[in-house]
């Protein structure tokens, strides 16, 4: 065989174990955190239905710059990691009609998980995970549009079917604040077209403090507020696997 067909056959050679190597590494990586995922007990009796986004008509003291997921039963105020303005300058530059939050891919289940005592929350009421989502036709794109995403650590994609440019943003361990149903539930300008379930997690909870942790659950804030919607969705996939 000449030598350098040989080499060529080594080079693939090489490169087919590589392949195999990373894709076993990231296999391994998904049943690890699958095995963590796992041990995540949810309570039932915080289940709640998401029904609309928005921001509280007047600021909260303590819980600025939060968006509010308006629930059925409570209201779930989240502010970024750092408890600063993120969200909110993030708002104030994208089109709100062609934004969505996505729930991390987890436990097989598409809905939220706001999980009590995590590691790195800053929360006792439990942090809650989500992906940051911007899909819009690219002949719609206005000017400088997804570049101002991009300075937000978004990154960004076109090319997708049907001319899509998307944008994503994964964002981890966000406080959440409990409080009671929104004010203005009856009369909120948006809602969510697919009402979305949020549920409760404790990490492998032990049955002497689980009733604790519950009740920290259920220590709202002591007063209802209005709020004001955004015209956002959530983008639910059944199936995860």
């Amino acid at each position: 065989m000449p030598a350098k067909l040989i080499a060529k056959v080594g080079i693939a050679a090489a490169l087919n174990i590589s392949l195999s190597g990373c894709i076993a590494v990231e296999k391994l990586d998904y049943q690890l955190m699958r095995q963590e995922d796992a041990k995540w007990v949810a309570d039932e009796q915080f289940t709640d239905t998401i029904i609309a986004v928005g921001k509280p008509a007047v600021p909260i003291q303590g819980v600025e710059h939060a968006i509010v997921f308006a629930g059925e039963k409570r209201s779930y105020l989240v502010q970024s990691a750092n408890r600063d303005r993120e969200f909110m300058d993030i708002l104030d530059q994208v089109d709100l009609s062609y934004f969505y939050f996505k729930p991390m891919p987890a436990f097989n289940a598409p809905y939220f998980r706001i999980r009590i005592g995590e590691q790195g929350c800053t929360s006792e009421q439990g942090c809650i995970a989500t992906i940051l989502w911007f899909e819009k036709p690219t002949h719609l794109l206005a000017a400088n549009e997804t570049a101002k995403l991009e300075t937000f650590d978004f990154t960004c994609h076109d090319g997708f079917a049907g001319g899509i440019t998307r944008c994503t943003k994964d964002l981890w361990r966000l406080p959440v604040t409990v409080a009671p149903v929104v004010k203005n539930i009856d009369s909120l300008a948006y809602r969510l077209p697919q009402p979305t379930t949020v549920k409760f997690y404790s990490y492998q909870p032990d049955k002497t403090i689980a009733e604790e942790k519950r009740l920290k659950a259920l220590m709202p804030l002591a007063k209802a507020f209005d709020i004001i919607t955004f015209p956002i969705q959530f983008i639910i996939v059944k199936g995860i696997d």
